[in-house]
């Protein structure tokens, strides 16, 4: 049974992979919703006392606080658990104008940027780990390279997943 954040996480994750099929995304919030709404109704049923946000501000900023995508936050107001997310879809969509494609940049401006986030996250002591999930739903940037501390792989439904974690050093499993 699920009794921790990485866990519960780790579950909407392997759901969303073995589902993926059923949903027809257009952006990254569609998936950021979907995998909110499966970590709410796994708390329910868990009985856990986690509550989960998007959109989450995290850390002060300049103009506005930064926020995350996908928080999981104990009762005591600590995240303990922050996801970004990117999302590009299949390029061959015939309901998605092809000008708007491709939807996310590579670098530090994009994928990159989310990846180094969630380690600002951790190493400033706001949340106690961090995900980048980036759903290249048809493989367009598969080729490139990882960013440092992420993993390429194909989901069974068919996505590609860059996956990258970040967690205090003596907790990396």
């Amino acid at each position: 049974m699920t009794t921790d954040a990485r866990s519960m996480w780790g579950e909407a994750i392997a759901w969303l992979e073995e589902h993926y099929k059923e949903f027809t995304f257009f952006a990254e919030r569609d998936v950021v919703w979907t995998v909110q709404c499966f970590l709410i109704e796994r708390l329910r049923d868990c009985g856990l006392a986690y509550q989960v946000f998007n959109d989450y501000p995290i850390l002060p900023g300049s103009r506005r606080s930064i926020s995350c995508d996908l928080a999981i936050v104990s009762q005591d107001g600590t995240v303990e658990l922050a996801t970004e997310f990117k999302y590009e879809p299949w390029h061959t969509r015939t309901d998605i104008l092809p000008g708007k494609l491709p939807v996310v940049y590579w670098g530090k401006e994009g994928v990159g940027k989310d990846v180094l986030r969630i380690g600002e996250f951790v190493a400033k002591g706001v949340a106690k780990e961090g995900y980048a999930v980036f759903v290249d739903e048809g493989g367009y940037f598969r080729k490139r390279a990882p960013h440092p501390g992420s993993e390429w792989t194909q989901w069974s439904s068919g996505p590609w997943a860059l996956i990258s974690h970040v967690a205090p050093e003596a907790d990396v499993q």
